[in-house]
């Protein structure tokens, strides 16, 4: 999966006639050697790390980020359509920041609007407010994960 997002990745870049630069071979991760793999995140959302507690009821702590994470492969295998992934940005980890598509289907607006990942800053205020008033996902937990950069800053790698 990781070979077939790298290469659509840059199939998409060389249609575009534009290379494909990286500031940094921290985005890369080397699988062999003739082989690599890149660091990408969802531009827009932030969503729980993995082994961040929640609880779904009371006495029943959870860990929301493998949730987070199972929601996403769900929904990349039954949102109908074409996976397309567009470069946006590199963040300051030098991650490739991008934008997924399935179909017609924007992944990490998608992701907010079941509550499952939080609005970064505010991409997706609008749909996070939906999913909170809806109790959608995470919000209809007895105690939702704290936002993910402020469960880092307690807990640093």
């Amino acid at each position: 999966m990781k070979t077939l997002i790298l290469y659509l990745l840059l199939m998409n870049k060389a249609f575009a006639l534009d290379a494909f630069n990286l500031d940094s071979e921290k985005t890369l991760y080397i699988v062999d050697g003739d082989s690599i793999s890149m660091q990408m995140r969802i531009a827009g959302i932030d969503t729980p790390e993995i082994k961040q507690p929640c609880e779904k009821t009371p006495q029943q702590i959870m860990d929301c980020g493998r949730l987070s994470k199972a929601h996403l492969r769900q929904l990349l295998k039954t949102t109908p359509g074409k996976l397309r992934i567009i470069p946006v940005a590199a963040d300051h980890y030098h991650r490739i920041l991008v934008r997924i598509y399935k179909g017609d289907t924007n992944i990490g607006k998608r992701m907010v609007e079941q509550g499952m990942a939080y609005s970064y800053k505010d991409t997706y205020k609008k749909q996070q407010q939906y999913a909170k008033a809806n109790k959608l996902g995470f919000w209809s937990f007895h105690q939702p994960p704290i936002q993910p950069y402020k469960w880092r800053k307690l807990n640093p790698r």
